[in-house]
């Protein structure tokens, strides 16, 4: 079979490079759409993480395989190495923000309660007077990132903070009165969900988790399902599936070197896990998504 690769892209269309620690970049949504007759095919970026604030139109988000349609008053979050497209309406407009990964892991390690929104992609609806506001810093980002003032760099990261926590207000009154917490719960699954990212290869047990995160099984069991309503195991579960459908849909291993990617031993362990989760064999999966073009419907 040949071999796929997701496209790696610095911006849309433009050859990677290294980014700059502290990058920030806007432009408006149809300055770069136009140029691709408003569909961004699926691709992803090593070292960037976007956000879309959506004034105008709108169309349909393409997250690892997930479809999430979306209207204009909309923030549209990407976040690092998430495989993402974009069919938006003509005429669709609003601003791109993109900032390095760099940044955003700075940001994350210092406010953890704001991981839910550097780290799942999401189209977040927004009420009227949360428009005019990210309107308003958007704009703002804009005209700092086009002057040579002094302290730019810095205004503009107050402005990027100043999103963020927009976002995750949001967010937070969008999910469900049990699902609205905060504090040392929030920060606690956050930090986990980290660690996951961090190591959801690695044959590693939830009860592994909990002592590096110097906590017992329990309480992190507590914090999760609190905040998320979900297990740390169903979270530990969830990244290591999106990874082997990513490898299958992208990739040419094989199943087993797949499984081991993920952090399973036993390749027919791995099979049954991810025929339980998607009713379908891993070699099943990929042979559908290459006959639907890698979009699950």
């Amino acid at each position: 079979m040949a071999r796929r690769e997701i496209p790696q892209y610095f911006l849309y269309g433009e050859a990677t490079h290294d980014v700059d620690e502290r990058f920030l970049h806007v432009e408006s949504i149809a300055e770069r759409s136009r140029l691709h007759d408003w569909k961004i095919r699926p691709h992803a970026h090593q070292d960037l993480h976007h956000f879309l604030l959506v004034t105008r139109g709108g169309g349909t988000f393409y997250a690892e395989g997930d479809l999430k349609r979306f209207n204009k008053n909309t923030l549209l979050s990407v976040p690092l190495a998430c495989v993402h497209g974009f069919d938006f309406k003509p005429t669709t407009n609003g601003w791109i923000l993109t900032a390095s990964g760099a940044l955003i892991e700075r940001i994350a390690d210092q406010h953890a309660e704001l991981r839910p929104v550097l780290t799942e992609p999401d189209a977040i609806a927004l009420q009227s007077d949360t428009t005019a506001m990210l309107v308003t810093n958007f704009a703002s980002l804009m005209q700092e990132f086009r002057s040579n003032l002094p302290g730019r760099r810095t205004v503009a990261e107050a402005l990027l903070m100043s999103i963020l926590v927009a976002a995750l207000r949001r967010k937070l009154q969008l999910r469900p009165d049990k699902q609205r917490r905060t504090g040392a719960d929030s920060v606690l699954a956050a930090k986990y969900r980290a660690l996951i990212e961090a190591n959801f290869r690695a044959p590693m047990q939830v009860a592994d988790y909990a002592k590096r995160l110097c906590v017992s099984s329990e309480r992190l069991r507590q914090a999760c399902v609190r905040s998320t309503a979900s297990s740390p195991l169903a979270l530990l579960n969830a990244r290591r599936l999106l990874e082997a459908k990513r490898s299958l849909l992208y990739t040419g291993m094989s199943v087993g070197l797949i499984a081991e990617a993920c952090g399973f031993a036993d390749p027919a362990y791995f099979s049954r896990f991810f025929t339980q989760r998607t009713g379908m064999s891993p070699k099943a999966y990929r042979t559908r998504q290459k006959r639907t073009g890698g979009q699950e419907s």
